[in-house]
């Protein structure tokens, strides 16, 4: 089984939006930059980073995958014949990135991030039944259980549920710290990375940094400010929005 991750960057320097890029063992895979005739192309490169820089801490730890190299070519001339054209709020690298590791996961991966530019759809009866994972992985060692998820996307609005969900998660760079999280259900709706809500009746516990974040909660009261914006919580749920620092 390889690790798979997620590499994000900022781009024109602004956190309100991002590019995705997805590695599997050594290797990254993007949507590269559009050219001309704006067709989509996956461009793939080696090493601790993607060619475009995305993931230039390493990336985060989201899953693992049996995967072959050939079944994966496979994958991305299909997903391509597809989504030929390139549109920023349909067919991009977000859409590309989250729909690949859906399928490289088989569905049991985390990624916490709301989409800012992505048009996907996950669909409920595909994520009955509880999912596990646990992984260590270049100083990042995290279990995780959850049963039934959804994430639905539109361009730059996002709406996601989840049932039942336990996490620890113990980072020794990138980033440092360690988390307990627990939550009966989690209903979120945004607005790319500009503002977003959620109800989440929870205890999540930790403190350090984490996703590019810097988290800190205590039985569910704390928040994060980072990369992806500020948030604050409780244990019923909190608010987010974009970080313009």
């Amino acid at each position: 089984m390889r690790a798979v991750k997620l590499g994000r960057k900022a781009m024109l320097g602004t956190p309100l939006a991002y590019h995705w890029a997805v590695s599997v063992g050594n290797t990254w895979y993007e949507i590269e930059g559009k050219g001309e005739n704006k067709r989509n192309s996956v461009g793939t490169s080696h090493g601790f980073a993607a060619a475009s820089s995305a993931g230039a801490l390493g990336g985060e730890l989201v899953g693992e995958t049996d995967a072959t190299d050939s079944e994966i070519d496979a994958w991305i001339e299909e997903w391509i014949s597809r989504n030929p054209d390139y549109q920023p709020f349909l067919a991009n690298c977000q859409k590309f990135a989250y729909e690949f590791m859906d399928w490289l996961t088989k569905g049991n991966f985390n990624v916490s991030h709301r989409f800012n530019a992505a048009h996907a759809n996950l669909h409920l009866e595909e994520r009955k039944g509880l999912k596990s994972f646990a992984r260590a992985e270049d100083g990042n060692a995290i279990a995780r259980y959850t049963t039934s998820e959804v994430r639905k996307s539109a361009g730059v609005v996002s709406l996601s549920g989840r049932s039942i969900h336990a996490q620890a998660q113990a980072v020794a760079g990138p980033g440092f710290g360690a988390w307990a999280d627990a939550s009966g259900f989690k209903l979120e709706a945004a607005y790319g990375n500009v503002v977003g809500a959620h109800i989440e009746p929870n205890l999540n516990t930790g403190a350090g940094i984490r996703n590019g974040n810097l988290d800190v909660h205590l039985a569910g009261f704390g928040g994060k400010i980072g990369a992806d914006g500020i948030e604050l919580n409780t244990p019923l749920g909190g608010v987010n929005a974009c970080s313009m620092m």
